[in-house]
């Protein structure tokens, strides 16, 4: 008699594994970014099948909400002399999680992209911009050292329960 095997049902990148990441408790703690009394930071990043899920989050220190205008991914030249030119290059996720349009205390999101590799002179970043007049933006860089060390997500947790 044939064995069965149990396939998820949702295969990456949907929306359903990028859920059971956000879930997830946050495992990096040392990349983040301050600005404009804001703090962006990296929770977690996991490798499942042919795409990476970058899980971060936002917190608002100020009583003003942040007003998101756009969620951009690039990769971009991690030191920049005065003479050079700079190389950038934007990526387009597969999925984003959370369409959340304003931040008021906290934001948590899940972006997949694509797996790729790079050279260590590049950096990932994250990238949020605001639709008001001041233009609040802030970017959260992540080293190549950083997604070399992706989780591979449990594949138990991508079944079906």
């Amino acid at each position: 008699m044939p064995t069965t095997i149990r396939r998820s049902r949702c295969p990456p990148p949907t929306w359903c594994v990028s859920q059971r990441v956000w879930n997830s408790p946050a495992k990096i703690r040392n990349v983040a970014t301050k600005a404009h009394r804001m703090v962006m930071r990296l929770n977690n990043i996991y490798s499942v099948g042919d795409y990476f899920f970058i899980d971060f989050s936002i917190e608002n220190k100020t009583n003003i909400r942040f007003d998101i205008d756009e969620i951009r991914v690039k990769l971009s030249d991690k030191k920049l002399s005065k003479a050079t030119n700079a190389q950038t290059i934007e990526l387009t996720p597969a999925l984003v999680l959370e369409h959340g349009k304003t931040v008021k205390h906290g934001y948590r999101n899940v972006i997949v992209v694509k797996k790729m590799t790079f050279p260590n002179d590049k950096l990932l970043t994250i990238e949020m911009t605001e639709q008001q007049i001041s233009g609040r933006n802030i970017s959260l860089n992540i080293d190549y050292e950083d997604v070399l060390s992706a989780d591979s997500f449990n594949t138990a947790l991508l079944e079906e329960e």
